[in-house]
């Protein structure tokens, strides 16, 4: 059997869906986008004044039946061997994106991050094993601003074999990071037949997405690019201050999100997402790492599990400032709850997602590790039970020498890459290092063994020509 975790219970999550709906069909959402109206309203959508559109129970519920099965979704890798199948269980890492500092490796002090710092992010995510989804760590403050995007996604195409999820700046963003990707795998078809990218598409609560989103998810379902959506309303500031009247609105928004995607192109991969979270009402900062936000991931998550699409959700992005006690607390907090609910887990980031630290993403990594062996199947058979084994030792004998110990003990006992299970002695002999030290040495270590990625000639030429082609200089 496998382990699980509940927050609601069938009944609940039959009322939350229908409150979703209703919200939808009397309240609506805002779709500014003239485009998007005009297809929302032809199949069946009533869109009133302020772009608001209203949809019948009947046009959601169509989309959450066109939408690809949890089972059938592949999130493709620029190589077979790293595509992601949603089929058992078996939760692992997305990198997840967009923040704009780093702790810099050699002086320990918090700056603004470079696309170096992109690229060796982006190699190290590649390195790990946890690590499924590839991205944008962090968005390069080095480059112009009005086109991060672009830059982003042509440093973390360049610099890793995995699926690559990132943020487009509307269609064009979308349009320019497909033929770059098209550039990598060796022509437009082959991306078409494989397409190794996918995207973030984020609401605007209270029960509203902008424009350039609006925009975006269109071109990504053209292309069958599959969408990550996520609804990120806070408690009490763009939505209720109550948990359950949360769930209702970001469910809600993400519903609304899944109509236009399958209405624009039917089948178009979809995932679930949300970074439904809470304020701390003294300082008026956003927490990515209280216990509502544990509660929220894994109730949202049975949501989306609800509708039988694949899910993705934060369960380490800490609100510590460094790789301390309290980051490893929330660490463990929200993504053990996110681990056994979530098949994919944005993890590498501190500072409510603003900041990166290049150790704090080995030791997520290890912390994935032992969270994959947490969420596990409990086997429980004849080889397991063992009780040849227990009558073959007997009493006061020793497990040690058996044979039955030295063939499973690899598969049953979690086995550490960076955690110390030394004892005291031998810890301090070997210099007394903490979790951080050794964490950072192992990130540079894979930064110089790494062999990195060349990509051919012809397909970086497109790249830079692309990237040429935004109108200013390139970095």
């Amino acid at each position: 059997m496998k382990p699980a975790l509940r927050f609601l219970s069938e009944p609940e999550i039959q009322r939350i869906h229908q409150a979703a709906l209703d919200i939808l069909e009397r309240i609506g959402m805002r779709f500014p986008s003239e485009e998007a109206l005009d297809l929302l309203e032809s199949h069946g959508a009533a869109c009133g004044d302020r772009a608001i559109v209203r949809f019948p129970p009947e046009l959601v519920e169509k989309a959450i039946r066109c939408a690809p099965r949890r089972e059938e979704v592949i999130l493709y890798g620029r190589e077979p061997k790293n595509d992601v199948r949603f089929g058992p269980h078996d939760p692992a890492i997305a990198c997840m994106t967009m923040a704009t500092h780093v702790i810099d490796q050699a002086s320990g002090q918090r700056r603004p991050a470079t696309t170096a710092d992109l690229k060796n992010l982006t190699l190290i995510a590649d390195a790990l094993e946890t690590i499924r989804v590839n991205g944008g760590l962090v968005t390069p403050q080095d480059v112009p601003p009005q086109f991060n995007d672009w830059y982003t996604w042509a440093t973390c195409l360049a610099n890793t074999s995995k699926h690559i999820t990132g943020g487009f700046y509307g269609a064009p963003c979308v349009a320019d990071a497909a033929r770059m990707a098209a550039a990598v795998a060796g022509g437009e078809d082959q991306f078409k037949s494989r397409p190794f990218i996918s995207g973030w598409v984020l609401t605007l609560p209270p029960l509203q997405i902008d424009g350039q989103s609006v925009e975006a998810l269109m071109e990504m379902s053209r292309r069958r690019i599959p969408a990550m959506v996520s609804s990120g309303p806070i408690m009490g500031v763009s939505s209720p201050v109550t948990i359950a009247g949360t769930i209702a609105q970001a469910h809600a928004e993400i519903l609304g999100c899944l109509v236009l995607s399958q209405i624009v192109n039917p089948g178009t991969p979809f995932v679930y997402t949300s970074f439904a979270r809470g304020m701390d009402m003294k300082t008026m900062n956003v927490t990515m790492a209280s216990p509502e936000f544990s509660i929220l991931k894994g109730a949202l998550a049975q949501m989306g599990r609800f509708l039988g699409l694949p899910v993705r959700m934060p369960g380490m992005l800490r609100d510590s400032k460094i790789l301390d006690a309290q980051a490893g607390f929330e660490t463990a907090l929200v993504g053990t709850a996110a681990a056994l609910t979530a098949d994919l887990v944005d993890a590498g980031q501190l500072d409510s997602d603003l900041l990166v630290d290049y150790a704090d993403l080995v030791f997520c990594d290890e912390c994935m590790g032992a969270l994959r062996r947490l969420v596990r199947t409990l086997e429980v058979d004849e080889r397991t039970l063992a009780m040849d084994v227990i009558s073959k030792v007997g009493h006061g004998g020793s497990y040690l020498g058996h044979a039955h110990t030295f063939k499973n003990f690899r598969h049953e006992l979690w086995q550490p890459g960076i955690m110390n299970h030394h004892s005291w002695t031998r810890w301090e002999a070997s210099g007394s290092r903490d979790i951080r030290d050794v964490a950072l040495t192992r990130a540079r270590d894979i930064l110089e063994s790494h062999p990195g990625y060349a990509l051919p000639p012809r397909a970086q030429q497109e790249i830079d020509s692309i990237l040429s082609e935004l109108g200013t200089p390139q970095t």
